[in-house]
């Protein structure tokens, strides 16, 4: 989960993700129904921001592929009296120069716009240094513990999203698209639960890269995206970005990217700022890819992860 000011939030302890991801699964599939509401989302800071309720009280989150399993704020679970393993606590990974404890919890009856959707396994920490880089007080984040078993469709043209439990036929609606892109659905690595697209357009090179619904910066670049043919030659260096992450602040550099961006159907002129992330390496993807750049191409987003489908809808009319 990436900001900009920018902050950015990665995937908290694998130790713990791995647990809580699998417990999840049974919690998140038998507690939905199978219709859904389609649902406004605030895009006013370039994330997925949802109104929910947790216990009935109103809670504002962001929905983020790129977390595993799902986050709520340290303060605000306390003040739930959400159960939590104070004594099994962790350091949270991601960017920054410093450190964050993290403890196993859980997301007591999680409702959005009215539904109920159960109960939601996560990790508690202090969101208030990311709350401040967001620029609005964030009280937690849903990431994959909550996705898994569910497929979920994000119109950024409209600025709505919609859950669906187990796997939905979302592509008959979309036949009217005169834009597609499907792949099938793979994850960045054993323990990182974050979708890749495997064949992104940088210029002439195409390469992998993450989706990450959390992040309001529309491209960072990795050490591997920095290799790609042609890509340092066009970067054109603009400045400094600061940022904040779940291990603290860092710095970064900003650019123009000369090159032109896409993915199936989907094209980008060339001229789209870019960071690059030369500490921030995953290996094999060259590049994480937030909301602005979905935004941009104008996409509606369907990711099935029980039949593990991904597909981009584009120029769908009214």
């Amino acid at each position: 989960m990436c900001f900009n000011s920018s902050m950015s939030l990665s995937m908290p302890n694998p130790m713990f993700a791995r647990s809580i991801a699998l417990a999840s699964a049974l919690a998140c599939t038998t507690a939905a129904n199978a219709a859904t509401r389609t649902i406004p989302f605030d895009f006013s800071h370039h994330a997925i921001g949802l109104n929910v309720s947790v216990k009935g009280k109103p809670l504002y989150v962001l929905l983020d592929t790129g977390v595993d399993p799902s986050v709520i704020d340290l303060g605000r679970a306390k003040a739930l009296g959400l159960p939590m393993q104070n004594g099994q606590g962790g350091e949270a990974s991601g960017e920054g120069n410093g450190s964050a404890h993290v403890f196993p919890a859980t997301i007591k009856a999680l409702a959005i716009d009215g539904q109920a959707w159960g109960d939601v396994d996560a990790l508690a920490m202090d969101m208030a240094g990311l709350s401040k880089s967001y620029g609005k007080p964030l009280d937690g984040v849903l990431g994959y513990s909550f996705l898994v078993g569910k497929t979920v469709v994000i119109d950024y043209p409209a600025s709505t999203v919609a859950f669906y439990k187990g796997s939905h036929p979302v592509a008959a609606a979309m036949k009217q698209c005169k834009l597609h892109y499907a792949t099938p659905l793979v994850f960045a690595g054993a323990d990182d639960r974050i979708p890749v697209l495997p064949d992104f357009r940088f210029g002439e090179s195409k390469a992998k890269i993450s989706l990450d619904t959390g992040s309001n910066r529309g491209v960072s670049l990795f050490p591997e995206g920095l290799e790609l043919k042609g890509v340092r030659a066009a970067l054109v260096h603009t400045g400094k970005v600061e940022g904040a992450g779940a291990r603290g602040g860092f710095t970064s550099d900003r650019s123009q990217l000369d090159l032109a961006l896409g993915v199936g159907d989907f094209t980008l002129p060339a001229g789209r700022e870019v960071v690059t992330l030369p500490d921030q390496s995953k290996p094999g993807i060259a590049a994480n890819l937030g909301n602005p750049t979905f935004a941009d191409m104008k996409v509606k987003l369907v990711i099935d992860y029980p039949a593990k489908k991904l597909a981009m809808f584009g120029d769908c009319g009214k």
